[in-house]
């Protein structure tokens, strides 16, 4: 089945946060890989980088595929073979650069028609440049060379793999459902890319401008009325893309969606009944902390863009090693966006762009001291594309790096910030981290009830009602506000383009807080185990943690200590407030 691993992941990760999904690196190409050098790692600046849609680089591996085939049947030698392999993968890397591109210009800016199109085209067309890529895995691995290519140029059991093409992902049921799926998503783009709502005097405005200047009172009144506005509409949607995605799963010979997202959109090393005794751990034990500070507040300053991008460098520098490293390349070739700006889209994420070899951060901000740590959450995400090379792994394991950057930050920022600022951004950081299990666990169950439901039942109501209810059995329902917490649903971007993502989160947290509380414990501890762990030379989530000393987060008992952590970590930081 990892095939399916191999072709099918990739084109349902192709847009996740931590960034477009890249083929598997070939063993041949896996070797050239060393470290970077500043003398020889010149690329353009990020602005200066030319998109163009990358209907060649199709045309270009359609042409290296019948190149490849040509080579077989004339018995052509090892190194004739690699050297059109090389040209195809160098195809996908620049087709997936530009679909990139697209999407970071596009985000950059959600008004804009061209980047809009650009990125609806590159989505639907990536699942033809990954049927033309296991098109060309099927050819070698039913060669007289696969043995060798195995060993010099794939990965071990490549052959076995691929030696039967009845065993194809791409057929005329499944293309039509991924492409089905592309269009939805091109759909609910469009939607959320430019909302107008109509007020209550009947006044239509640009939601997105409007808020960017409302009061409170107005501000709650555009939201609810875009609410009311699209949800029918943002339902459908989904609906559908659950339907499409069930119907996927199925033709692929899955149970289930969630089966399928678990074990290859995500590579997990857990399954879907470990998630749903660990979202009943955290109801137990968690919800009940969150009930009680939900009325917890501390006020953050303005925070303009260079004192941001100041805050992380101070931080960088301090860590030093790859960390700073990192940091000075990202800098040097402006591969950052963290500016605000009322048409970016509403997320934040890290992307990688094969043809530089350089990966992107894009944050969307919220303009106060809580930027620090989106940036270094991203930054996270960077450090490690910078240092593999964008090599794959679990999304669990990319969020570790992430979100222990996020806690080592805190530690290295001395001096950036006063005193006051940065115990209160501390405090945020521990109120976000309890706000992490909470709501994203309770994102996962809303997930799990909704694809395990029948799918003939599924309506806009049924969400609204499961987005209600969900919101009470996880403590955040405030008793008054219910039709906001019934609409809200519509907002979460991960059960329309990730689904079954949300669980990473709250999971590869107790890791990254383990690495904190060595960092407490002893200055450099956590770094140091978070540097040893980044290369990386176990894949999965647990095994990681076991190599590097730490706990799972499903070992028995784990989610009762890290409620007691929790607990005691905002009464430490309460009262260093006061």
């Amino acid at each position: 089945m990892k095939r399916i691993s191999c072709m099918l992941a990739l084109l349902l990760c192709a847009a996740l946060l931590c960034g477009c999904a890249a083929a598997p690196l070939s063993g041949n190409l896996a070797s050239l890989l060393g470290g970077h050098d500043e003398e020889t790692d010149e690329i353009p600046h990020f602005e200066d980088m030319v998109y163009e849609r990358p209907q060649a680089a199709l045309d270009d591996l359609e042409r290296n595929l019948h190149r490849l085939e040509k080579a077989f049947e004339k018995h052509s030698a090892f190194r004739t073979v690699t050297h059109i392999l090389d040209l195809c993968y160098t195809d996908y890397y620049h087709f997936d650069t530009m679909y990139c591109l697209a999407e970071i210009r596009s985000c950059q800016d959600m008004t804009d028609p061209f980047y809009a199109e650009e990125l609806t085209w590159c989505t639907d067309a990536y699942t033809d440049l990954l049927e033309r890529m296991e098109e060309i895995y099927t050819l070698c691995a039913g060669s007289e060379l696969a043995q060798r290519l195995e060993k010099e140029y794939f990965w071990e059991g490549f052959a076995g793999e691929y030696a039967d093409a009845e065993l194809s992902t791409y057929n005329e049921e499944t293309l039509r459902l991924m492409h089905r799926e592309s269009a939805l998503l091109a759909e609910y783009r469009e939607l959320v890319a430019a909302p107008d709502v109509v007020l209550e005097n009947g006044r239509e405005v640009d939601l997105y401008s409007f808020l960017t200047g409302a009061d409170d009172e107005e501000y709650e009144e555009a939201l609810m009325a875009y609410y009311r506005q699209y949800n029918d509409e943002m339902s459908r949607i989904y609906i559908e893309l659950v339907k499409t995605r069930e119907d996927l799963a199925d033709a692929l010979g899955f149970d289930s969606y969630e089966d399928m997202a678990y074990a290859y959109s995500f590579d997990r090393d857990y399954g879907p009944e470990d998630a749903e005794r660990y979202i009943e751990d955290i109801r137990e034990w968690i919800v009940p902390l969150y009930r009680e500070l939900e009325d917890y507040w501390v006020d953050y300053p303005w925070l303009e863009e260079e004192e941001l991008c100041s805050a992380l460098r101070r931080a960088a520098r301090a860590m030093g090693g790859d960390v700073w490293d990192a940091f000075s390349f990202m800098s040097r070739y402006d591969l950052y966006d963290v500016g605000l700006s009322e048409n970016k889209s509403a997320k934040s994420f890290q992307t990688y762009l094969n043809d530089y070899d350089a990966p992107f951060v894009f944050v969307s901000p919220s303009g106060d001291d809580s930027d620090i740590l989106s940036f270094a959450h991203e930054f996270g995400h960077f450090l490690d594309a910078y240092v593999n090379y964008n090599a794959s792994e679990s999304i669990d394991l990319a969020e570790v790096f992430s979100q222990s950057m996020e806690f080592l930050t805190l530690e290295y920022l001395q001096g950036a910030l006063p005193a006051q600022r940065l115990e209160n951004l501390r405090t945020l950081k521990w109120m976000d981290t309890l706000d992490t299990y909470v709501q994203q666990a309770s994102f996962a169950a809303f997930e799990q009830a909704v694809y395990a439901a029948d799918p003939e039942e599924l309506s806009a109501d049924f969400l609204n009602e499961l987005s209600l209810q969900v919101a009470m059995d996880f403590g955040y329902y405030d008793g008054v506000s219910e039709e906001y917490y019934a609409l809200s649903w519509i907002d979460i971007l991960h059960f329309f383009e990730q689904p079954f993502y949300v669980i990473s989160y709250p999971v590869s947290n107790d890791l990254a807080m383990q690495i904190w509380e060595l960092e407490r414990q002893e200055r450099g501890a956590g770094l140091r185990t978070y540097l040893a762990a980044l290369p990386r030379e176990e894949e999965g989530m647990i095994a990681t943690a076991e190599a590097a000393g730490l706990e799972s987060p499903f070992a028995p008992g784990r989610i009762a200590r890290v409620a007691a952590d929790l607990r005691a970590a905002l009464d430490m930081e309460e009262a260093a407030a006061a």
